[in-house]
């Protein structure tokens, strides 16, 4: 997605020019700034593989339902629905195991707090 610059400001939707992601999950950089990097993702019923990544990530499902599993955690899951949020923290192994047709996700990467 390309976002337009209007007064200085960076202007765009992000229900607007969605991919095509009916092969494959969609992931789009919205905005990258230092350690700070803000995606949006765009499921069709696809799941993922387990990540386990170095940095911290908030994520917000905007449409959709979907469930992340932990695989480490004893089978523990928690499913998300429109408007809910989750953090989480670095090195936390998840895995998204379920996703509607469409499910956009806003999704907050940032550096793993140091203490």
């Amino acid at each position: 997605m390309k976002a337009d610059l209007v007064d200085n400001y960076l202007l765009s939707n992000i229900f607007q020019k969605l991919p095509d992601a009916s092969e494959f999950e969609c992931e789009e950089d919205l905005l990258t700034k230092g350690p700070l990097r803000i995606s949006r993702i765009l499921s069709r019923g696809q799941t993922s593989q387990v990540y386990e990544q170095e940095e911290d990530e908030w994520v917000m499902l905007l449409v959709g339902e979907a469930e992340i599993a932990f695989p480490d955690e004893h089978g523990h899951s928690i499913a998300l629905r429109s408007g809910d949020f989750i953090f989480l923290q670095a090195g936390r192994r998840h895995q998204v195991t379920r996703t509607s047709d469409p499910c956009l996700w806003l999704c907050v990467f940032f550096a793993a707090d140091s203490e």
